[in-house]
């Protein structure tokens, strides 16, 4: 015997978003670390409240400051090694004797 299923129609997937994150998931949908979201809330960049000895980081806050972000205007590459906060020389360097 063959069963045959049929799609359930008038079914509603309900999907909610968390109204608050942990210190440490607020840092990773910022893609920051957990000191910055710390300092960011020190600051009162992000809203933040406390349960006991939870830390709760209001889902709102962290959009808004994202939102609030310069959007990157120039199209330099991004430079990533051990020397990428120094600045290209346009002379030569001198070697140490």
């Amino acid at each position: 015997m063959r069963v045959t299923r049929k799609p359930l129609e008038g079914l509603r997937v309900m999907s909610f978003e968390p109204l608050a994150l942990s210190p440490r998931d607020a840092a990773t949908m910022l893609a920051v670390s957990r000191r910055t979201v710390s300092n960011l809330i020190r600051s009162k960049k992000l809203v933040a409240r406390k349960h006991g000895k939870r830390t709760l980081v209001d889902v709102e806050s962290v959009k808004a400051f994202y939102a609030g972000l310069p959007i990157k205007q120039t199209s330099a590459p991004l430079v990533f090694g051990e020397r990428a906060h120094v600045r290209p020389c346009s002379r030569p360097r001198r070697k140490h004797r």
